[in-house]
């Protein structure tokens, strides 16, 4: 029986979630999606990406919770693993793209490339999420 713990002995990656991800809902992702979608900083595109993760989180959610047979701890932990890694990947590009949006003087067409990499993080996290309920 012991042995069917030792996967939780090992290296487990960081879990800790920022604090600016903890409000204004319990959820983490909702909370990016609400930060990005709110800051009337980015455009439709970006827009679009940021409500396609919460629509993804909300799927990822409600498969995990009506999976049948119901999935074991570890099957959840997993999941939750790489549901987080995505985010923080996303919300990591969030955080360049925003604060290269301020330092060049909330000039759009300087922040390019942080753009660009912020909707690839986005469809990134999307996938993984996709991939999540499919695998």
């Amino acid at each position: 029986m012991a042995g069917d713990w030792d996967w939780l002995r090992g290296p487990q990656p960081s879990s800790e979630v920022p604090e600016q991800l903890c409000t204004p809902t319990a959820s983490p992702g909702l909370n990016l999606g609400v930060q990005v979608i709110g800051s009337n900083i980015v455009g439709n595109d970006v827009v679009e990406l940021a409500a396609q993760y919460m629509a993804e989180h909300a799927r990822l959610e409600l498969w995990i919770g009506s999976h049948e047979p119901p999935l074991g701890f570890r099957q959840q932990a997993e999941l939750g693993r790489d549901s987080s890694a995505a985010l923080l990947v996303a919300y990591e590009a969030w955080v360049t793209f925003e604060t290269a949006y301020q330092a060049s003087g909330n000039k759009v067409d300087q922040v390019r490339d942080e753009r660009e990499e912020l909707k690839t993080a986005l469809r990134r996290a999307v996938d993984a999420l996709i991939r999540a309920r499919i695998e």
